[in-house]
């Protein structure tokens, strides 16, 4: 009888994507990739009281597994918005919703999990995800919601919180015209305002990361799909002035992209 095999191949991951104020679930098969295999749950939270949406997010996840066929217990990829604790099994940090320190033993007590697995940051699984899809080498990602998230992902993968920091900084912290980016760039403040300043914002912030960083794509999420159906940025303008290839990350891709972390994470230990 041959050894067992050490590598790791689950087939059937559920996937949560948790924001300031919705959270998405999907099934997620993988068979050399992942990919959706049903369709995504999206509920808005219905309370900013962290047991709450920790409840909310059990429920979820148990309905979708069980409207998939599969049993707990269930093997997860989770994005939750918020600074993770220094294990990776809570926030400790949040802009809107609580901070939640236990958020992954306590997601263990409400639903039977595989493991435990580690919180990712929601813009780095969209720019995974968006790299499982669109099959590019590198690229340089921004993400707007009730803050300011980003990613960079070269060489197969994308960088750790404290790589990215430590070349680049923090993309919140940055200034511009005596303001920091997150007061330019998080949704709260643009909308509803002319667009000609907040461009501006944009287009400052990358140029100053190519400086220091050369992708081949500038992709843009959550909020700033807005961006894109009012015309505020186009590839022509991001082609023209940096060379790079404008790319709009969608929502589910964030989904594929925890699960891809994960199991990389999984793989190393």
């Amino acid at each position: 009888m041959g050894a067992e095999s050490t590598e790791l191949e689950p087939q059937n991951w559920l996937a949560i994507d948790a924001g300031a104020t919705r959270i998405r679930v999907a099934p997620i098969c993988f068979s050399g990739t992942a990919r959706l295999c049903g369709p995504v749950a999206v509920e808005n939270f219905d309370s900013s009281q962290g047991p709450s949406r920790v409840a909310q997010a059990a429920r979820l996840i148990r309905s979708v597994g069980e409207a998939a066929g599969w049993t707990p217990p269930f093997r997860v990829g989770l994005a939750w918005a918020g600074a993770p604790s220094a294990d990776g099994l809570g926030t400790v940090a949040a802009r809107y919703g609580p901070a939640i320190p236990d958020l992954v033993p306590r997601l263990a007590e409400l639903v039977p999990l595989e493991g435990l697995p580690c919180l990712h940051s929601d813009a780095r699984a969209a720019l995974e995800g968006a790299a499982l899809i669109h099959k590019f080498s590198s690229a340089y990602a921004l993400i707007a919601g009730s803050g300011l998230g980003e990613a960079y992902f070269e060489n197969g993968r994308s960088w750790s919180r404290e790589e990215l920091q430590a070349r680049l900084g923090r993309a919140a912290n940055w200034e511009y015209k005596g303001r920091d980016g997150e007061a330019w760039l998080r949704a709260a403040a643009w909308r509803n305002e002319r667009p000609r300043p907040f461009q501006e914002a944009l287009l400052a912030l990358v140029a100053q990361r190519l400086q220091v960083v050369r992708p081949e794509v500038l992709a843009l999420g959550g909020h700033f799909g807005q961006w894109f159906e009012w015309g505020w940025v186009n590839p022509e303008e991001i082609r023209e002035k940096f060379g790079l290839s404008l790319l709009r990350l969608d929502p589910e891709e964030a989904l594929l992209g925890c699960v891809q972390m994960e199991r990389r994470r999984i793989q190393k230990g």
